[in-house]
């Protein structure tokens, strides 16, 4: 019985020995940095590192590994009448490798796999339409006999694909391992900085993708706190170069618009309209994945998400959008560059800037006394509504706004369902 009594006594005061001494004691509150959502796990843990210098550590691991191969067909092109008119080669087979991290230990070690080209084509239109990934498009293909992990494909978007990795038969460990980065084989064409075109006609890019488990509170605060810089960086720099207004004639363009709206809006450009309109939450965890990914990535976010012909950059701005601002804006310096114009981080915010000036201004200038009247009585008793204006025009150009009416065209669903977006981000106040 006494010893019993003593057992007693020792474990109350192993806990008070814990309860003074916490584990942030034991290891510095630098090291007890993260706290990570295991995918497909049910709870939090605290894990004993910082994640963004694991993500760091797995990007250089794949910056150091050696080229991804690939294997490429030739194909024959057809005209409309199915005539051959050309030959083409395209890549039949690439491979990607995956910086993986073991959240037990702390180590990241390198898994490669092969993809074959038509699978990945059919798991991009699983995601465009919406549909269940049955087969788990692309299949991961080892070349290793005794590979011991399985890869599954939670959401295609290639480099930025949602992937989970676990090994084989091994229920017990679920959520141990976490794809941290992955190196992945890309067109010269979709890259917009010579730099980054290192191979011939395809180069290798690297990135971490979004997943469920590295959707963490220390990568959303980096990832927020990256676009709140930027942006109050951006509205520095074309306050400092003295940019004037064509919206509101006698003042600077700093002047007349908020950078919480403009932050508002980088978000809402980045989030899915069916997925937020789906959202039980409002769309605050969707919100919180496009700040993931600015943690993750930083500066190289949207690098790499390039096309001549398309929207492009964190604003997603046209080629010909911008080329017209860099003409009405000559005093804002932009680069000259259409392509990486769009792509840079700083220049892309400030072009955005202008743009919704720019815009604005053409919705004025097509306005009689009359209906600007209209619309000031309107602001009187909704003040956000210009910025619902300047969402909806950023979106789909000038005409979106019927001054008539003083209401915004229902016409185009795109810039309807935008404008909806926008209130749902703005309502989430995510920003001070």
């Amino acid at each position: 019985m006494r010893k019993k009594i003593y057992l007693l006594f020792f474990l109350l005061g192993g806990l008070m020995a814990f309860s003074l001494f916490t584990p942030e004691q034991f290891l510095g509150p630098k090291t007890l940095a993260s706290t990570m959502v295991v995918s497909r796990a049910t709870e939090q843990f605290i894990s004993p590192f910082s994640l963004p210098d694991k993500i760091k550590e797995g990007q250089e691991l794949l910056r150091r590994s050696p080229r991804l191969d690939y294997v490429t067909k030739e194909i024959t092109l057809y005209n409309k009448f199915k005539k051959a008119i050309g030959k083409k080669v395209e890549v039949a087979r690439q491979e990607i490798a995956l910086a993986v991290l073991d959240t037990q230990s702390g180590s990241i070690f390198e898994k490669r796999y092969w993809l074959d080209a038509e699978e990945m084509k059919k798991a991009d239109r699983i995601r465009r339409y919406y549909l269940e990934n049955e087969a788990n498009l692309p299949r991961f293909n080892s070349l290793d006999l005794n590979e011991n992990f399985s890869v599954t494909v939670q959401w295609w978007n290639n480099f930025n694909s949602d992937l989970s990795i676990a090994k084989i038969s091994s229920s017990s460990e679920e959520g141990r391992y976490t794809v941290v980065a992955n190196k992945f084989l890309t067109n010269n064409d979709n890259l917009a900085y010579a730099e980054d075109q290192t191979g011939v006609d395809y180069s290798d890019i690297i990135y971490t993708p979004y997943s469920s488990a590295i959707h963490s509170p220390e990568l959303m605060a980096r990832g927020k706190s990256f676009l709140e810089n930027h942006v109050e960086a951006a509205f520095q720099q074309l306050k400092q170069l003295e940019v004037p207004s064509r919206a509101f004639p006698g003042q600077m363009v700093t002047d007349t618009i908020l950078p919480r709206f403009v932050k508002n809006l980088f978000l809402n450009e980045q989030i899915d309209p069916q997925r937020i309109f789906l959202a039980e939450d409002g769309g605050l965890k969707l919100a919180e994945r496009v700040f993931v990914r600015l943690g993750a990535n930083q500066e190289k976010t949207f690098r790499y998400t390039f096309s001549k012909t398309r929207a492009l950059g964190l604003g997603q701005i046209m080629p010909g959008t911008y080329a017209s601002i860099v003409k009405a804006y000559p005093s804002a310096k932009l680069i000259k560059d259409i392509d990486i114009g769009r792509v840079d981080i700083q220049n892309g915010m400030m072009a955005s800037i202008l743009t919704l000036d720019d815009h604005l201004a053409t919705v004025f200038a097509q306005m009689s006394k009359t209906q600007r009247t209209k619309l000031d009585q309107k602001l009187k008793t909704n003040p956000d509504f210009i910025n619902e204006v300047r969402a909806a025009i950023y979106n789909g150009g000038p005409r979106k706004y019927r001054p008539v009416t003083a209401t915004i065209s229902l016409q185009i669903r795109e810039t309807v369902d935008f404008v909806r977006k926008y209130k749902m981000v703005r309502d989430l106040k995510l920003f001070n």
